[in-house]
């Protein structure tokens, strides 16, 4: 390793847990009032410790946003390995979902990423190449089950897609906001009624 690649991991490394204090931030004070002081504060340093590593409120945000997409996406990616046909579609959306306690601080931050957007364009850019993507793993699941004749034949698949993708952000919100009627159980279940509605 020479001494750029060590310098640059240590850097990305310091990124990540600035980014870090800003979510559990967030999750506590919520996006409109957690400030780079604020985050200084939970990190235990000076705001120009932060500024040194984001110019602003603004680009920290971008950058704790592709974090946490891709903690979803690498998730769904492992989540994947050696799964096969409905099995592999259920297990990957099941990733995304907060069945457990602690996803619900993730999708506390998601929600105060996607209110924060409203108004800003290069947010709302951002969110739109993120869903893209998601959209296009989830398309290719489908493509993949359909050449095998294990679901429908007549199915849209960019609509189907995006079924499954509004589908996993309603739970998540019904969660944040109604935790007692969405318990693991219910979620799965949810996502096992729509995906069974898709076979032959």
């Amino acid at each position: 390793m020479n001494y750029d690649d060590s310098s640059s991991r240590t850097l990305r490394e310091r990124r990540i847990e600035i980014v870090r204090a800003a979510w559990r931030t967030i999750v506590r004070e919520g996006l409109d009032r957690t400030s780079m002081r604020a985050i200084a504060q939970e990190l235990g340093s000076s705001t120009g410790v932060i500024t040194h590593y984001f110019r602003d409120k603004e680009e920290l945000i971008l950058f704790a946003l592709e974090r946490v997409f891709e903690n979803v996406r690498d998730d769904m990616k492992a989540c994947a390995k050696g799964r096969q046909g409905i099995d592999r579609l259920e297990q990957m959306i099941f990733v995304a979902l907060p069945l457990k306690e602690i996803d619900r601080d993730d999708w506390k931050v998601w929600m105060a990423f996607l209110g924060y957007s409203i108004g800003r364009e290069q947010l709302v850019r951002e969110h739109r190449k993120r869903y893209d993507c998601l959209r296009q793993i989830i398309y290719q699941e489908l493509a993949d089950l359909q050449t095998a004749n294990s679901i429908r034949a007549d199915l849209d698949l960019t609509t189907e897609a995006n079924a499954l993708i509004a589908l996993v952000d309603g739970i998540g919100t019904g969660v944040v906001i109604c935790p007692e009627q969405f318990s693991a159980e219910q979620q799965q279940y949810l996502v096992r009624r729509h995906i069974n509605a898709l076979i032959p």
